[in-house]
C-alpha cells in the first residue's frame, strides 16, 4: 500500500504479479451497476433484522430483571429472618 492510497481504497488485482493495486477506472462503472431499488432492499432486509434482534433483546432484558427481582425479594426475605433469629446457623451451612 503506497503512503497516498487509503485504506477503504477497492484493490484490484494486477495481472502481472497479483499483486493487489488501486482499483482502474473499469471497476467505478461496475459500482454504477448497482441499483437504487437493490440498495433500498438491501436497507429494509438490514433494518428488519435488526427489528427483530432488538425485540429478541428486550425479551431477554426483561426476562433476566423478572429473575433478579425474584432473587432481591428472596434475599430480603432471608435478610429479615436473620434479623430476627427465625434462621438457625447449621442451615446456611448445608
Amino acid at each position: 500500500m503506497s503512503e497516498t492510497q487509503s485504506i477503504t481504497e477497492p484493490k484490484a488485482e494486477n495481472s502481472v504479479n497479483g499483486a493487489a493495486g488501486p482499483a482502474q477506472a473499469a471497476d467505478a462503472s461496475g459500482a454504477q451497476a448497482v441499483k437504487p431499488p437493490f440498495v433500498e432492499t438491501l436497507r429494509e432486509l438490514g433494518t428488519s433484522w435488526a427489528e427483530v434482534a432488538i425485540g429478541y433483546g428486550r425479551i431477554a432484558l426483561e426476562g433476566a430483571a423478572r429473575a433478579l427481582d425474584r432473587t432481591a425479594v428472596r434475599l430480603g426475605e432471608l435478610q429479615g429472618k436473620l434479623k430476627k433469629g427465625e434462621v438457625a446457623a447449621a442451615e446456611g451451612v448445608r
